[in-house]
């Protein structure tokens, strides 16, 4: 490995400590203190934000590969009945095409009174990472994302 002459050994280690501990930048885009972005730091974080990114992105969008993603928001307007098993299908699908280490256990998508706007639960496991969690998304009548 080549070193200039002014950087000791001990510096390169620090430098390269540091940035290992960085994964990827967190999204939304969020500016820190210490560096120019948050960053995601540890596997968890990644896995919850690039799987809730697979449900967020509407196929197509992707301009390389436009098979990508689920779209959850195209269902907003279905019966409960075929949104359910719609997100269902293609959420299961998705995972084992792009990210075949998640397991998805289950999706409840509730419809609200109104019919103008729905939340989904998904329900997921990473076993090499012992991880259980669930992803909770609320949108609008227009298909925005409240949360």
């Amino acid at each position: 490995m080549f070193q200039h002459p002014s950087v000791k050994s001990q510096e390169v280690k620090i430098m390269a400590n540091e940035k290992s501990k960085f994964l990827t930048p967190s999204l939304p885009l969020a500016e820190s203190r210490e560096l120019d972005y948050k960053y995601v730091d540890n596997y968890g974080d990644l896995v919850r934000q690039n799987f809730k990114n697979m449900i967020l992105t509407i196929p197509g969008e992707r301009a390389m590969n436009s098979d990508f993603g689920v779209g959850v928001q195209r269902y907003l307007f279905e019966s409960s009945i075929d949104a359910t098993a719609g997100i269902k299908e293609r959420v299961v699908s998705q995972a084992k095409k792009y990210m075949s280490f998640v397991k998805v256990s289950n999706v409840l998508v509730q419809p609200s009174k109104a019919g103008d706007s729905m939340s989904v639960r998904i329900f997921y496991s990473v076993p090499s990472l012992a991880i259980e969690e669930y992803i909770n998304l609320s949108f609008n009548s227009d298909g925005s994302l409240i949360s």
